[in-house]
């Protein structure tokens, strides 16, 4: 939802002036394509209705000051943009980093103060952090370069500033569902990767649970995943990453025994391979408006999850895990599906199911998770822009 008023109210209580303008930025859902993005592999994703309004004014003294309701104000200047490990895992370095970016690819930067107001929930795996890297690269875009940088290269900077400020290590999926918009069909393997929009059924409805777990301290669980995606890319395939080769010559190979591939990294890279193929399904699908097949992929893509990938959930913390909320939701499903989103151990679950279903799942689900936490989702178009 775009807060424009109560954007504009807490810049105006915190800067004592009106602000300028006003921005917003979305959030994303990985409709299917778990961890295939940093491979070169094949994803659906999409932006949808909640996300960060902030209401803006140029600074002329090269200053950027942020308010956010419910955090600590911060500030700095264009002449403090390198990375500090102090600052990880924080606000300000996703903002250092995307102002870094800029600034070493040839674009402008400048300073501004910003009042941000979200309805992202907290933890939910609607990729906060990217709509707050896509609002960043837009105001700079919009205020310092005539809005001339395309959604790849805010994208790239979202990508970059996560990385090497923020420290969590990611592929490019949650920013370009961010900077882009709509439902599209990623191949994250050709430079620069190549998006196709999708059609998507309207009958089939969005339903976000946020189970309550927190990412919080998951940086070394989510690296192990591309880490031992490119064991066998590289040991075991003889190629970059595992999108470079194909399926047939990951059978061929998968029995050998390879020094530096685990048992555990054949699994992963399994999982890639026939999650490739789920997303192809999957976009076909919803082309021929085929909810069944859709319906069919979305499932699969969340057995694989679980017995290959191994995020659904952390060992010994089953309880508010995405898959307790998929084993919580399936007998309660008469068509439809389930599936973890993002990069797992913690966080949400999509449903996808039709609109007769939707009032009685928020009724069922209410008193395990809160009504506030089964959210319906909107696909949402046009990525971070000035809404005011």
């Amino acid at each position: 939802m775009v807060l424009i008023e109560e954007a504009k109210a807490l810049y105006k209580e915190t800067f004592r002036e009106e602000p300028e303008s006003v921005y917003y930025s979305h959030g994303r859902a990985e409709i299917i394509g778990n961890h295939t993005d940093h491979q070169g592999g094949i994803a659906l994703i999409a932006g949808v209705d909640l996300g960060i309004t902030a209401a803006i004014k140029g600074n002329v003294d090269e200053a950027v000051r942020v308010i956010s309701s419910g955090f600590a104000p911060f500030m700095f200047f264009m002449d403090e943009l390198e990375p500090c490990e102090e600052e990880k895992g924080t606000t300000i370095a996703l903002f250092k980093g995307v102002f870094r970016y800029f600034k070493e690819h040839g674009f402008k930067v400048g300073g501004f103060s910003a009042a941000l107001r979200s309805d992202l929930p907290a933890g939910s795996g609607l990729s906060s952090s990217a709509a707050l890297e896509g609002l960043v690269a837009e105001v700079l875009n919009a205020l310092y370069n005539n809005g001339e940088i395309s959604a790849l290269d805010k994208s790239l900077a979202g990508q970059y500033a996560e990385q090497v400020f923020f420290g969590k290590p990611c592929g490019l999926l949650d920013q370009l569902a961010v900077n882009t918009g709509g439902l599209n069909l990623v191949d994250f393997k050709p430079d620069p990767v190549e998006i196709k929009p999708v059609p998507w059924i309207r009958q089939i409805k969005i339903l976000l649970i946020n189970t309550g777990s927190s990412h919080q301290d998951l940086t070394e669980a989510y690296a192990s995943i591309p880490a031992d995606m490119k064991s066998v890319a590289k040991n075991l395939l003889g190629v970059e990453r595992l999108g470079d080769s194909d399926m047939e010559t990951f059978l061929d190979k998968v029995g050998m025994p390879c020094e530096g591939v685990s048992e555990e990294a054949k699994l992963r890279a399994q999982h890639f391979f026939d999650e490739c193929k789920r997303v192809e399904d999957a976009a076909r699908a919803l082309g021929e408006g085929d909810s069944l097949t859709f319906f069919n992929a979305i499932s699969l893509s969340q057995q694989s999850s679980l017995s290959y990938l191994h995020n659904t959930f952390l060992p010994g913390q089953y309880d508010h895990s995405p898959q307790q909320a998929c084993d919580l939701v399936k007998p309660m499903l008469t068509k439809g599906a389930c599936r973890m989103s993002g990069g797992g151990f913690a966080g949400s679950v999509l449903l996808f199911v039709f609109e007769d279903q939707v009032e009685p799942l928020i009724q069922a689900l209410a008193p395990y998770y809160g009504k506030e936490a089964v959210v319906p989702l909107t696909i949402a178009d046009g990525g971070p822009r000035r809404v005011a």
